[in-house]
């Protein structure tokens, strides 16, 4: 079985670049609701954004590079599978 959309360099490094951004979103706007039902209020400093930024760019390259290396390990899988030939499954069908 031959699969579509190999695992490249180039869509590892789309997926980091999408994985971080939708971290971004969610960490903000955790990062929003917590302040907001702490504090009740939302009062955002700078330190706060760059501690956002970095768990973003943490979490979303460990994300996508852990879902490219199994997609990885998934190929190098798939092509090792010998094919079982048509006559050979019909005799196991046929023994049994």
């Amino acid at each position: 079985m031959k699969r579509k959309n190999e695992p490249t360099v180039g869509l590892l490094l789309l997926s980091i670049m999408y994985m971080v951004f939708c971290c971004l979103i969610f960490f903000s706007l955790a990062l929003i609701a917590v302040k907001f039902i702490i504090h009740h209020e939302v009062n955002i400093r700078q330190s706060d954004i760059e501690h956002v930024l970095v768990a973003s760019v943490i979490a979303g390259t460990a994300s996508a590079f852990g879902a490219w290396l199994f997609a990885k390990i998934d190929e190098q899988a798939i092509c090792r599978k010998v094919p079982i030939s048509l006559k050979l499954l019909l005799k196991v069908i046929r023994m049994a």
